[in-house]
This record gives C-alpha cells, sequence and structure tokens, in this order.
C-alpha cells in the first residue's frame, strides 16, 4: 500500500502536465486460471484517443502478494474507436507462492475531465483505479476458476429525459453464480473517488431514479436530467456452492447527451428453458419512434462463446425499423447448466452519425437456461428381497463431451405423487422423494438399473429418475453439479406374498365399549409359492394400544384358518370391546402357512384425532401410520340436531375449525381417504377417527403493546437532586392486533438484567397508558409490559427496554477548615446514583494523609492520626462505584485532581 502511494504522487508530479491531458474512461480487470496456483490477466481500459501524451504502453499490475509486474500494452497501440475512444489490452501470467485471497489492481494518474459525477470539475486530478479479488480454490477438490467475461463494452451514450440501459453481459466460463452492486468507483486500494455524486443525484426527483438489478445487471436509469459524462462503477460477485469466490470491478462511463431523439426499443420474452437437444426460436422486434431513423440490431452473450449453432436472421447493418429478428439456437448437451445464460440484444440508432457506438441504443437481456432431458420409460419391478428400477440406454445425453455427464440418481417415495415437469427449476430436492442412488451407470440387458433393497413388503415405493452432470477437477472430483428434468414415476411393491391391511376404522367411540373394523386382502396367488408353504394357513390379526404401538398380543376372535389356500379370502375383523376414546390402535396380520410362521403384514393404526379448544374455534390434529398413502382428509362436524355434516378437507394432519361459539360443544370426526397405488388393492381406502368434543373458551391472549421509557436524565442540571429523578413508561397497543377487549396493563421491572422480572403496578384500560415509577436505588432499570383481556388471559412480554442511571459526582478544588462555618470540609457538589467511593489524598511527597469511602467525604483538613494538615496543594484519586444496569461488578469512574487546603487566619 506505500509503495502504491508513494508511487501514485511520484506519477502525479511527474506527469503533472499530462495528468491535464486526461485519459481514462474506463475498465476492469479479468483473469484466466492456468495452472494449480498460476492465472494469465487482462487488463482492459477504455482511453481517450487524442490524449497522446497520457497514453500508457506500460500499467503496473499488483498481484496482490507484494509483487508487480510492469506489463506492456498487448494489442499495439491499442485499438481506436469512434468518438475518441481506444480500446488496451495488457496481459500478463503470474504464479502464486501458495493459495490464498488475493487482489489484483492497477492505478493509472487520471481519469478524463469534465466527468460530472467524480470530483466536479476538477475528475483530471483523480486516479483510475481497477481492482479484481480471487481465491484459489483447492484445484483437487473445487477445480480452477476463471472471473466473468465482460462481453458488452463499458462506454454508452444516453439522451437527456430518455431512459438509459446497460448491462456488462457477464459470462461466467465455469457455471458459477453471480450477483451485481453498484458501488462509488476508486482511485485507489479501499479508497473512494472525491466528491462523487451517483448520477440520480444530479438534478434528483421521481423522474431521475438509476437502479441495478442485482441477478441480472441490468443498471437502467430512467432518466438522466443533465447533459454530461458520468462514471459509476459495479462490483460483480462470483458464488460457487453459495460462497463467494471472487469479485471484480468494471468502472464504465456513460455520456448522455441534449438530443431531440428518441431511443429504439427491442420486444422479447425475457427468459425461456429449453431441454438440450431442442431447438429454441424467438422473434425480437425493433422499433424506433423517430421517422426516417435507422437501426441495427445485435447479439452479445455467454451462449456466443460455447457454441456455434446460434443465429440471427439479420445482419447489424443498419436497417428501417420495425422489422423482426429470429433468434435460433440448436443446443447441444455440454451446454447444459443450473445457471441462466444471457444474450444481450442491442438495437442502436444513426441519430448521432450512423455508427453504431453512436447512436442511441436499447437493451434487451433474455435469459435462457439449458436443463438435461428426462430419463425414458422407467420401469420398477418386484423381485423376492429387492426392487429393480430400469431404464433407457442409451440416454440422449450421455456423451456430452469432457466427461460432463456424471450419471442418473434414483428418487423414492411411498405413495405416488404427481409433478408437473418444470423445465426452468429440474430436479427433485424439497418436492417429496428422497435420493437413495447417485452416479449410476449399471447396465443390463441394454437397460440402465438400480436395485433398491432397503424395501419392505406391503408398502408401494415410487420411483423417479434424473440424470446429472458436472466439471471435473484436475484429479476427477466434481464440482458446479447440475441435475436435468426428472423422469415420469413408476409405482411398484415387493412379491406380496403378505396379507395387506386396507381398513383400520373406528366404528363406535367409547372408553370401555369402542369398535374397530379391520379389514385386510390375501396374498396374491401367484406371489405364494403354495408348494413350498402348504396348508393349513392361518391369519391371526395382532393389536397394540397406541398409532405405533409395539406390544402387540393376539385380537380375541381375530384367527382365521384355512386348509387350502382356494379356501382363502379377503378378511374383516371387528375388534370390540377397546378403549377408543382415549388413545389409537395399531395392528398387523401374522401369516403362517403349514406350521411355520410366513411373514407379517405391515403395521397400519387408526386415526387418532385429537382437539384443543381456542377462542372461537377449534383446533384438530391427528396422526396415524399406515402402509399405505393418505392423502386427504375429510372433516365432519355434528350439528345442533346431533347429525354429523361435512365441514372440509385438507391435505395437512391440522385443521382450524372457525366461527364457533365459546361456552357451547362441538363434536368431530375425520374421515381419511388413501391408496396403496398398485393394482389389485382396493382404491381408494377410507378409514374413520374416533369422535372427540370440545367446548371453545377465549384462552387467546392479547398482543402485547410497545412500549417506551422517559425520564430528566437528558435535560437534568448539576443540582437536580436524587429524589426527582422517576421513569415514565409509556406504551401503544398494536395497531395490527384486534386488542379491543383489554381491561388492563401489568407493569414489571427488574433492576439489572441479571434479575427476574417483578410485576410493580397495574394500570386500567381505560386510564391513560402510562405508568410512572421510582424505582428504591437510582432509577436504571428494564420495563415490560403486558396486557390483560376480560377472561384473565396475559399477553407476551412487549419490548423490553431499559434505561441507565445518569450518576454526577464532581469535586471542588478549594476549602477552608478554619472553623468559621464556611466551607469547613472537603465535601462533593450535589450528587446523585452514586452507590460508594474510594478516595486517597497524598502530600506533595506522596504520602497518603486522607481515605475515605463515604461519598459525602467530609474531611476536615486533617491526616490519618488527626493532626492539621498545613495548607498547600494536595493530590487526590478517586474512584466513584455506581451501580450498574448489568449487575455484578460495578460501574467504576476515576477522577483525579487538586485540593488546595487554604485555613486562613482563624
Amino acid at each position: 500500500m506505500m509503495k502504491r502511494f508513494f508511487l501514485s504522487i511520484l506519477l502525479i508530479m511527474a506527469f503533472g502536465v499530462i495528468a491535464r491531458a486526461t485519459h481514462n474512461r474506463a475498465g476492469e480487470i479479468t483473469y484466466a486460471q492456468i495452472g494449480d496456483l498460476t492465472i494469465r490477466v487482462t487488463i482492459t481500459t477504455y482511453t481517450k484517443t487524442s490524449s497522446i501524451p497520457a497514453d500508457r504502453d506500460t500499467l503496473e499490475l499488483f498481484w496482490g502478494d507484494g509483487s508487480s509486474t510492469m506489463v506492456g500494452r498487448s494489442n499495439g497501440n491499442g485499438d481506436p474507436q469512434s468518438n475518441d475512444i481506444k480500446i488496451n489490452y495488457y496481459v500478463a501470467e503470474h504464479t502464486y507462492p501458495g493459495r490464498a485471497t488475493y487482489t489484483l489492481s492497477m492505478m493509472d494518474p487520471n481519469r478524463i475531465a469534465g466527468i460530472s459525477n467524480v470530483n466536479p470539475p476538477n475528475s483530471d486530478g483523480v486516479p483510475f483505479y481497477l481492482e479484481t479479488t480471487f481465491t484459489f480454490l483447492n484445484s483437487q477438490f473445487q477445480g480452477y476458476n476463471s472471473s466473468p467475461v465482460l462481453l458488452q463494452p463499458p462506454l454508452d451514450f444516453a439522451c437527456v429525459n430518455k431512459r438509459y440501459i446497460h448491462n456488462p453481459n457477464a459470462f461466467d466460463p465455469d457455471g458459477d453464480s453471480l450477483s451485481y452492486e453498484l458501488i462509488v468507483p476508486l482511485q485507489d486500494s479501499g479508497m473512494l473517488v472525491p466528491n462523487y455524486i451517483f448520477p440520480d443525484q444530479i438534478a434528483p426527483g421521481p423522474t431521475n431514479i438509476a437502479t441495478l438489478d442485482p441477478v441480472n445487471g441490468d443498471f437502467i436509469w430512467n432518466a438522466p436530467v443533465v447533459a454530461g459524462t458520468y462514471n459509476i462503477a459495479i462490483r460483480i460477485h462470483e458464488f460457487r456452492n453459495g460462497i463467494r469466490i471472487n469479485s471484480m470491478i468494471r468502472d464504465m462511463q456513460i455520456i448522455v447527451l441534449v438530443c431531440d431523439n428518441e431511443p429504439p426499443t427491442i420486444t422479447a420474452k425475457e427468459e425461456y428453458c429449453v431441454v438440450a437437444g431442442q431447438t429454441l426460436e424467438f422473434n425480437v422486434g425493433v422499433f424506433d419512434p423517430d421517422e426516417g431513423q435507422l437501426v441495427s440490431l445485435s447479439m452479445l452473450g455467454g451462449p456466443l462463446q460455447i457454441s456455434d449453432q446460434i443465429t440471427l436472421s439479420v445482419s447489424p447493418s443498419f436497417m428501417t425499423p420495425p422489422f423482426n429478428a429470429t433468434f435460433r439456437w440448436v443446443t447441444a448437451c455440454n451446454e447444459i447448466s443450473d445457471q441462466y445464460y444471457t444474450i444481450i440484444f442491442r438495437a442502436v440508432d444513426n441519430s448521432l452519425g450512423g455508427n453504431d457506438t453512436t447512436g442511441l441504443a436499447d437493451l434487451k437481456t433474455v435469459r435462457i437456461k439449458v436443463v438435461g432431458p428426462p430419463p425414458q420409460d422407467i420401469d420398477a419391478r418386484s423381485s423376492d428381497q429387492a426392487l429393480r428400477i430400469s431404464w433407457t440406454s442409451p440416454y440422449f445425453c450421455e456423451n456430452p463431451g469432457d466427461d460432463y455427464f456424471r450419471g442418473f440418481s434414483v428418487w423414492r417415495r411411498e405413495g405416488s405423487k404427481v409433478i408437473e415437469p418444470d423445465t426452468c427449476n429440474p430436479g427433485l430436492e424439497g418436492k417429496g422423494y428422497l435420493k437413495i442412488g447417485a452416479d449410476i451407470k449399471s447396465q443390463t440387458g441394454g437397460r440402465y438399473f438400480f436395485d433398491d433393497m432397503d424395501v419392505d413388503r406391503g408398502r408401494t415405493y415410487c420411483y423417479r429418475v434424473l440424470a446429472e452432470f458436472s466439471k471435473l477437477t484436475n484429479s476427477g472430483q466434481p464440482f458446479n453439479r447440475v441435475v436435468g428434468l426428472h423422469s415420469d414415476e413408476d409405482c411398484v411393491q415387493l412379491n406380496r406374498d403378505v396379507p395387506l391391511i386396507v381398513n383400520v376404522t373406528v366404528d363406535e367411540t367409547s372408553e370401555t365399549n369402542g369398535e374397530i373394523t379391520v379389514r385386510w386382502v390375501k396374498p396374491l396367488a401367484e406371489a405364494l409359492d403354495t408348494i413350498a408353504n402348504p396348508g393349513p394357513y392361518r391369519f391371526q390379526l395382532m393389536h397394540s394400544p397406541g398409532i405405533a404401538g409395539s406390544n402387540f398380543s393376539p385380537v380375541p376372535g381375530g384367527t382365521i384358518v384355512n386348509q387350502t389356500y382356494k379356501e382363502v379370502s379377503d378378511t374383516m375383523v371387528v375388534h370390540v370391546p377397546i378403549n377408543t376414546q382415549s388413545t389409537g390402535h395399531n395392528y398387523h396380520v401374522d401369516f403362517l402357512a403349514g406350521s411355520g410362521f410366513h411373514d407379517a403384514s405391515p403395521d397400519a393404526s387408526s386415526v387418532f384425532l385429537k382437539i384443543d379448544p381456542t377462542d372461537n374455534a377449534a383446533l384438530l390434529t391427528w396422526e396415524y401410520l399406515t402402509p399405505w398413502n393418505n392423502h386427504a382428509f375429510e372433516i365432519y362436524r355434528s350439528n345442533s340436531a346431533g347429525t354429523f355434516e361435512f365441514v372440509a378437507t385438507t391435505a395437512d394432519i391440522e385443521y382450524r375449525d372457525d366461527g364457533l361459539d365459546n361456552g357451547s360443544e362441538y363434536c368431530y370426526y375425520v374421515r381419511s381417504i388413501g391408496s396403496y397405488g398398485i393394482m389389485g388393492i382396493p382404491d381408494p381406502l377410507f378409514n374413520l377417527s374416533q369422535e372427540a368434543c370440545v367446548i371453545p373458551v377465549d384462552n387467546v391472549a392479547p398482543c402485547p403493546p410497545r412500549i417506551e421509557v422517559r425520564n430528566i436524565c437528558a435535560e437534568a442540571g448539576n443540582t437536580t437532586p436524587e429524589d426527582a429523578f422517576r421513569n415514565t413508561v409509556i406504551w401503544n397497543d398494536d395497531s395490527g392486533c384486534n386488542n379491543l377487549d383489554i381491561v388492563s396493563y401489568n407493569i414489571y421491572f427488574a433492576s439489572n438484567t441479571s434479575v427476574e422480572f417483578e410485576l410493580v403496578g397495574t394500570v386500567d384500560a381505560s386510564a391513560p397508558n402510562t405508568f410512572i415509577h421510582q424505582p428504591e436505588q437510582g432509577i436504571a432499570g428494564c420495563y415490560i409490559v403486558t396486557a390483560i383481556d376480560e377472561v384473565g388471559n396475559e399477553s407476551i412480554f412487549s419490548n423490553q427496554i431499559c434505561v441507565e442511571n445518569c450518576p454526577l459526582y464532581e469535586l471542588p478544588n478549594a476549602f477552608t477548615p478554619n472553623g468559621d462555618g464556611g466551607n469547613d470540609l472537603f465535601e462533593p457538589f450535589p450528587y446523585r446514583f452514586v452507590d460508594r467511593i474510594d478516595l486517597k489524598v497524598f502530600n506533595r511527597w506522596g504520602q497518603l494523609v486522607f481515605k475515605t469511602t463515604n461519598p459525602d467525604i467530609l474531611w476536615d483538613g486533617t491526616n490519618l492520626n488527626g493532626n492539621e494538615l498545613a495548607d498547600g496543594v494536595y493530590h487526590y484519586v478517586c474512584y466513584v462505584y455506581e451501580q450498574p444496569l448489568t449487575g455484578g461488578t460495578q460501574n467504576v469512574r476515576q477522577l483525579d485532581g487538586f485540593i488546595e487546603l487554604l485555613r486562613g487566619r482563624r
């Protein structure tokens, strides 16, 4: 930093004349990683062509590791453009000593003159500074990283009172995500340019607003009011896996002109999502309100850096508007990404001379995502101990090049779920499926496959598959993983050689004589090997209290025996008498073949309903544990005649029934609607909960008020006595709550933050919302207030407000202990909120002559032995102890000074 500072001074001194020639307009620093610790850096500057004395054929590039390099211009004398603009490139390579975060930077002594918002009117004396900060990742596991490339030039023209738009058109070659931030331009590391004014703050007003979209990078100024040259700076952040790994600054220039001209306009849809391999086509419309002008349409963007299959149906030459152009992109598998690509269309008119760098322009940002296609023909089949999921091979994008295809992931859920394909949001995260397999490429019989071994009989498993892609590090580790579209769903069970329960429904609610009907379907004949498992066949219904009960015992009357499998049928057993009022019940069916146990059905429980009363409402919740999927629940409520009527349907396991009368009883039951989702099983399955009743009561507390605390500390003078201090607590009800039934407020106080709050007062709601409190010691403490409604519900605590004491303790500088009754004692001026002191007085030889802990002091001029001290100046040190709000250790304030002891004549 010091090296750069002195360099800046020397350059400014050495080029004092050159600085006035002016030079820099815009630029940025980009880099590409070409080795584990090696990068290639490009400084791009846009300068004033006519500033020949200030032209730089060499710039000093600081690498951020304490070293720097003088870098020569790589494009000869630069590339002159129209409008007195020249583009310069400076390229260099560097190898770093180790992985760390580094800041690349350059500084040139001068910007161009006349920039309206940079140190006006002396912008030419302000250095031009660029920087890019980056972090070397662990290349073995995280890969290389290069900065975004900015494809849109950083120089533009705008008109007074006309909307202006710019986009840096950043393309990240590694597929990292980007965000954009508007900042103040810099003149050196950490140093803002002086007297900077954001463009819309020059003649500010409602029609002069500048914004930067942090997601797509659109800078929109709607609209400039004052003509002139303006500079803005955009910091572009790069993220990988949610972690920022790079940021770069683009310093750019906008020239606002007074012109009788409207910019052209572009119409196009702003976002597209396309499946790799498909062709994306859309129209781009161009219009110009100024008759007789010509308009040129061009495009720039990341896709043009990676694909040669993109076309625009018009040439970039000037044409008579209005006209339409067709954008066409034949997408490929290696272009699959979880980030949107950006294409920026630029329409520029010939109002300022016919050159496409001088006319007024409109930009249209179109975001395009290319996603992986879904796997096809998903087939899930059962074997004895596993479920095999297979799908079509080859997959359309299994050979995208650069080993980009990682394989497939398999996702599972119990029960079917309809998911509408979303091309813009592929993948299955958060959609109710569990990922059970990844990076799968195994094939058999010309199909990809995966075996799911973690399955239970009787449960319905539904599967979807999607492809995954990623770049690889040098060591073969994936990074920036991308998922494709999911496949269709296929559902299956293990070979069903066990019975399946299909109903556990409550027929009678009672504490002692309840009744539950349990139904099950028999095992599939084709799944049960009756030769290996000969009869007789016995089914035993087993029961355990509780929804997830595990202490099973046989149900009386729940044993069914058939000598041959031909006699086996679907069966129903009524379990009675049991307590269905206060608990749910869990069941399974044991299946025995011959003399041995074969297997058991999965457990299945009843639906158990719980109801909590609240103010004019009932809160219903229910629980169950079933091998089938309950996808809906119907709520029924009894009417005044005792007949149950339908109330609502929900997919949740809770429901709030509003509009009830407090004090009246309401009874409910819930009917579940479910399905196994497989052929041969009754569908849908209906099961009833027990009946449960509730009496709504007003148990809803009001909202807490908002409070503030006032006292006279801010206005108190040096002579204000301690007993004049008190705290006034003021509160207001939350305007967003219905607090009409509040009858009183409780005020609580804690003397410090380490003790519990205690009730110190109650104020009727009809009185003013204030409470005056004078604590026993000082005024320090914390307050909260609660609201009480007419039935005694108390709100939660309000916001907590704490106040400190405002202590005062001052000492005079002289006293006259001569017994004349005036100023005979050394004592403080009137003080307040002081707990104790520690005062020591010393003579001029440093000997202690007096000490006390009494805040009143009352020193009569004698020493520690009671002898009078001689007239003279004495030094004191006084520690003043104040009780703190936080409790515990006291606040200590140190006073030190001199006391003049003057006895005079007696």
